[in-house]
């Protein structure tokens, strides 16, 4: 059964899985994120909790992920029933959680997420509704592939749609686009709306086995991560990048040439802080404005 509503008059307050303190120098996906704190040790920076029931996994990330629908709404990336994210789930790795048709992303909430199948059909553990056709050609796919990879962002973003239409990766000129430097592939084609899964298998392969980040030509773009947080966080980076991108291409000129950034420190640079840690990190301010704006989205 979907879970059901917890409405105002319970007056109960949704539970909410917050992260729970690890030491750093033991977390191994941890151990690229740099940061400062007391002498003693005892200030540890934030990080993603581990579980031992997997249902308590499961309900984490449906927040992370209904978090992320509200942040981009914020971000103004809604556009009609054009836009999904997905999370593998933890439990049935050959499924994804992902938004229902035709419900705004600012509404979205936890017990609105629709479970899915490998053939994209809809279980119940989660909500009884519709979910995008497109979506699932897409998502299902480069899940398959990419087993590595547990969430896939897609939104029909305006920068992003600008950019699209070049067909080419952004350039390595200002430090944030470096969290795509050699982690960005192109889909170098249009075959129209997404209507099967052999559409959604060509864009998987253009993703390739190591990328997290693909433009896809005269559409808009796709991010992945190891988590919601990271795909989510990568989409609202690289929106941003393709519209400082544009800005400098049209200032660019003969007497304002455009300088590149060098191959050793966009490698080191990247490391530090295009890792998928780094990533997690960076969305929890999105996330804890969400749930302090509305708590109801835990529901």
């Amino acid at each position: 059964m979907a879970p059901s509503r917890i409405t105002a008059e319970t007056e109960v307050e949704p539970a909410v899985i917050r992260p729970k303190p690890v030491d750093k120098f033991k977390d191994a996906y941890f151990e690229d994120v740099h940061s400062l704190g007391d002498k003693a040790g005892k200030v540890v920076i934030r990080s993603p909790p581990r579980f031992d029931d997997p249902l308590d996994s499961r309900q984490y990330q449906k927040q992370h992920l209904a978090a992320a629908f509200r942040a981009f709404a914020r971000q103004g990336y809604d556009e009609g029933v054009a836009g999904h994210i997905s999370l593998r789930d933890p439990i049935n790795p050959e499924w994804f959680w992902i938004n229902p048709l035709s419900q705004h992303f600012s509404q979205i909430r936890v017990s609105d997420l629709v479970l899915v199948n490998d053939k994209g059909e809809v279980q119940p553990e989660g909500n009884q509704a519709a979910i995008n056709g497109p979506a699932f050609s897409i998502h299902s796919e480069i899940h398959k592939a990419r087993p590595d990879l547990n969430a896939a962002c897609h939104a029909h973003s305006v920068y992003g749609k600008a950019f699209s239409c070049f067909g080419r990766p952004i350039e390595m000129i200002y430090q944030d686009a470096i969290r795509f430097y050699n982690d960005l592939a192109v889909y170098p084609r249009y075959g129209g709306t997404v209507i099967s899964t052999e559409e959604g298998a060509r864009i998987a392969k253009a993703l390739g086995p190591t990328c997290r980040s693909v433009i896809l030509q005269n559409h808009g773009m796709i991010t992945c991560g190891k988590t919601v947080d990271e795909a989510a966080f990568l989409f609202i980076a690289l929106d941003r990048c393709c519209h400082a991108q544009m800005m400098a291409n049209a200032a660019s000129g003969p007497d304002w040439p455009k300088i590149y950034i060098g191959k050793e420190e966009a490698e080191m640079t990247h490391k530090k802080s295009g890792n998928s840690s780094k990533m997690w990190l960076a969305f929890q301010p999105y996330y804890d404005q969400e749930v302090q704006t509305d708590p109801g989205l835990l529901e």
